[in-house]
């Protein structure tokens, strides 16, 4: 690995470089030829060391830039997942209009979104031209906007923004038709590319459910068991990506248990021959396909001297960071080294001093769905949400 100097280090190199070939002592003050000399190489030097530290930086799958900045992350991305990070989705809803009969929508006509619905001031358009056979009828409208920013629920409205002739300018939504989802974000696609390079395919073993699951988007990991009391099936518990689930933890839509279950029983490499898609192992009799248990973490920290707002944000901010990497262990597929699965008294008050060292508090009190303990591993699925934390 090779260290990039500094500017003034690589000046100072070439000056000693100089005075050691003509044995000579450059002097310090005033104008001198062989000082502008050294500072020029120096500047070319660093150009030759940047370029160098980018190559470096590219060779590897966890240092890679984007493609976008002239690096090869996405490269990796497609030798060992076979496909590019996943783009932003546009949602799709079903909408119900009013009219009459005979009254035609236009294909290509926009609605805007109400100031009442979850995605205000949102454009939305109709691709198919549309007849009325009687006063009533459904459209479908797609966001012009990709991503879950401009994700409507049921019962939201849109107005036209030209009158059409008539027409209720009014469309109601009634169904979600295509959901929308966030792209895939270069550090989730980064660590899946990085965990493809690591599990090794197995024929069936828990980190075959990891890697196919990759394919699904809006994935953020999955976490396969074999189900107790039952021979041949597994549980397969989910988890989104935080912009694409449905409540801000994790949780994931039935849209997207849909499309783990889809690639799970099928390669989506449409190049490949059908009879070497199938991927579901012969002997698993059923594949149960589960979200993932949110379990609501509480935390009061007593007596804590000093505390401000400040104080209070930072130490909820890390506490919710560390907890975004407690995770379940799945055996066979994590690495035993990596394994962060427990949460207990202990770490909360490693993390506090590490936050602001030299805090003084009394006693932590640590709840779990309520339930007041010392220390819990999460298991079977769970996954930890930071509730609050309470400063007495």
């Amino acid at each position: 690995m090779i260290t990039i100097p500094t500017l003034n280090q690589l000046y100072l190199s070439e000056l000693s470089a100089l005075e050691a070939e003509f044995n000579i002592t450059i002097p310090v003050f005033g104008k001198n030829f062989l000082r502008a000399l050294a500072a020029v190489q120096a500047a070319k030097l660093k150009l030759q060391y940047l370029a160098i530290g980018i190559t470096q930086k590219n060779i590897f799958v966890d240092t890679a830039e984007s493609e976008s900045m002239g690096g090869t992350l996405e490269r990796f991305g497609r030798v060992k997942l076979n496909r590019n990070p996943f783009a932003a989705v546009a949602g799709q809803y079903t909408c119900t209009v009013t009219g009459i009969a005979g009254a035609v929508i236009a294909a290509e006509t926009t609605f805007k979104s109400d100031n009442s619905s979850t995605a205000p001031g949102k454009l939305f358009v109709i691709d198919v031209e549309f007849t009325f056979t009687g006063t009533s009828g459904s459209i479908n409208l797609r966001a012009l906007e990709a991503g879950d920013a401009s994700k409507l629920a049921i019962g939201n409205t849109l107005s036209a923004t030209a009158p059409i002739a008539n027409v209720d300018a009014t469309a109601t939504v009634t169904a979600e038709a295509v959901e929308p989802l966030a792209a895939e974000d270069l550090e989730s696609y980064r660590a899946k590319a990085l965990a493809a390079y690591r599990l090794e395919p197995q024929g069936g073993a828990a980190t075959d459910y990891r890697l196919w699951s990759y394919d699904a988007q809006g994935v953020e990991e999955v976490y396969p068991y074999a189900k107790s009391g039952a021979a041949n099936e597994i549980n397969l518990f989910v988890e989104a990506t935080i912009a694409d689930s449905t409540d801000g933890k994790g949780t994931p839509s039935a849209a997207i248990l849909l499309d783990v279950e889809s690639v799970v029983e099928m390669d989506p490499d449409t190049t490949k021959p059908l009879n070497e898609r199938g991927r579901r192992p012969l002997g698993v009799f059923e594949v149960h396909y589960l979200p993932v248990v949110v379990k609501t973490i509480d935390i009061t920290i007593a007596s804590f001297v000093g505390k401000t707002f400040e104080i209070e944000v930072a130490i909820y901010n890390a506490i919710k960071a560390a907890l975004a990497l407690k995770r379940p262990f799945i055996g066979g597929a994590d690495i035993l080294a990596d394994q962060n699965d427990t949460l207990d008294t202990n770490n909360i008050i490693a993390i506090i001093l590490n936050t602001r060292p030299g805090s003084v508090f009394g006693a932590i009190t640590l709840k779990v769905d309520g339930v007041t303990v010392s220390s819990y591993t999460f298991d079977n699925g769970e996954i930890p949400y930071l509730n609050t934390t309470i400063f007495p």
